[in-house]
């Protein structure tokens, strides 16, 4: 009789759970994050806005930079051959999209792809190009203070040029001189934004 008993309340039991909705986890939820990157204003006096749309396994995202100046901090944002050909290099825009793997809740890897339009001038010489890169980025979603909407993300990009609307790649000056399509190759970058 006492078996009979606690099958029964056991059948009742799993039975009643069976009938109460899934418990929600942030892993099954579908969310969208809106991301402003830091680099941009701090760095290259410009912008950048984020938007990444999150399923259980899967992240996409469109990203869009605005108004990059690379002069102002030339040591670190140009190559030697562009400092030393006193080149003023500016990005009216970089932008494009990506789709990453979620490996777990808060670390994704995507692939991305991403135009660049730069404008570059010389003494009175200017022109502009576009280059298309091809690449990775690790990104890792941080949830400071227990917030589980204030988010930021730190990132590691790979981006290489795969393609340019230079002549092979490259601009020869008057006097000889050849400045190469500007490759942005592998960067770190820190955003902050909001998950709905």
């Amino acid at each position: 009789m006492k078996k009979l008993i606690c099958s029964l309340l056991l059948a009742s039991g799993l039975v009643y759970a069976a009938e109460l909705p899934a418990a929600e986890t942030k892993a099954d939820r579908t969310d969208w994050i809106l991301l402003f990157g830091l680099n941009q204003p701090i760095i290259l006096h410009g912008g950048n806005v984020e938007l990444n749309y999150l399923t259980r396994n899967w992240v996409f995202e469109y990203s869009h930079g605005f108004l990059l100046d690379l002069l102002p901090n030339r040591s670190f944002t140009m190559t030697p051959a562009e400092r030393e050909q006193k080149l003023d290099i500016f990005l009216p825009f970089s932008t494009g999209g990506g789709i990453g793997y979620r490996f777990t809740e808060n670390f994704n890897l995507r692939a991305e792809v991403k135009a660049h339009r730069y404008e570059v001038t010389r003494g009175d010489v200017s022109f502009a190009y576009t280059t298309w890169s091809v690449g990775l980025g690790a990104y890792y979603y941080w949830y400071p203070f227990g917030n589980e909407h204030f988010v930021v993300t730190p990132s590691v990009r790979f981006w290489p040029n795969v393609a340019s609307t230079l002549d092979n790649g490259e601009y020869r000056f008057a006097d000889g001189q050849v400045h190469r399509a500007h490759d942005f190759s592998l960067f770190a970058n820190v955003s902050v934004g909001y998950r709905f």
